[in-house]
């Protein structure tokens, strides 16, 4: 589907599926597991799972972003997973002609809203067996600290709208808390809570954008306790209330 950069999570997080980025207007930078990377116009970024990325959007760029799970490449998916790319980046001109004219096909079908089950994926898996030979494959980093990351990571994303503290995640976790700070604030350079609200908040935006959900409402689904929190946490990273930046930015009708 198309996208519009100012969309893209600038916080750190990591998910389950593929992530394929096609630059169209305006390039874009990306941190992809603490490496910073730049991606242009004629490029592509591939992300694979478990590998925390983030994004620094250019607000006028846009592109298309593919975003799918292990099975839409079929056999080869499940291996593909457990692997992760030395060179994320790459040039289409370099590429088969296959791939960029699998891009074109989904882009089309994105574009008319009807993705064909049996032939997106096999758009899918034609593009990655030319793309397995320049991605310079590799296996994922086990050490402790970066697995536990994963898990940390993984662990707040689906949890983000209970009450969620840094001792209660560490117990779930099975580690010390001393020990899951260290990490976040090492690899993240971010606490807990500070990490916990900034993704709220991004979840928040999305709601706001999206939904005609009330705002107490978003206020909930993203974890807050009350909706003076909510309010004060939102202002604090976006500068202006959840009702303000709904007047601007909402995508969907809200419900009077």
């Amino acid at each position: 589907m198309f996208y519009v950069y100012n969309r893209l999570s600038k916080v750190e997080h990591l998910h389950s599926r593929f992530e394929i980025i096609v630059p169209r207007r305006m390039g874009i930078c990306a941190r992809l597991d603490g490496q910073k990377v730049r991606v242009e116009p004629g490029e592509m970024l591939v992300v694979f799972p478990g590998v925390p990325h983030a994004y620094d959007p250019v607000e006028q760029g846009e592109g298309i972003l593919l975003s799918f799970y292990d099975e839409h490449l079929q056999e080869m998916g499940q291996s593909l997973s457990a692997m992760q790319p030395m060179r994320p980046v790459l040039r289409l001109a370099e590429m088969d002609q296959d791939v960029q004219y699998c891009l074109k096909r989904l882009e089309s079908m994105a574009e008319s809203g009807k993705m064909d089950e049996m032939l997106a994926p096999a758009y899918l898996t034609l593009m990655f067996i030319h793309l397995v030979r320049e991605l310079e494959l590799a296996q994922a980093d086990p050490t402790t600290a970066k697995e536990l990351l994963y898990r940390a990571m993984q662990y707040i994303s689906q949890n983000l709208a209970s009450p969620l503290n840094l001792k209660g995640t560490a117990h779930a976790l099975g580690v010390n808390s001393y020990y899951l700070s260290h990490v976040l604030n090492e690899r993240i350079h971010m606490g807990f809570r500070a990490y916990l609200n900034t993704l709220r908040v991004e979840r928040a935006r999305r709601y706001l954008r999206l939904t005609a959900w009330p705002v107490e409402e978003i206020s909930v689904a993203c974890g807050f306790n009350n909706l003076r929190t909510f309010d004060r946490v939102f202002f604090e990273h976006c500068g202006c209330s959840p009702r303000e930046f709904r007047k601007v930015h909402a995508l969907a009708p809200v419900k009077k």
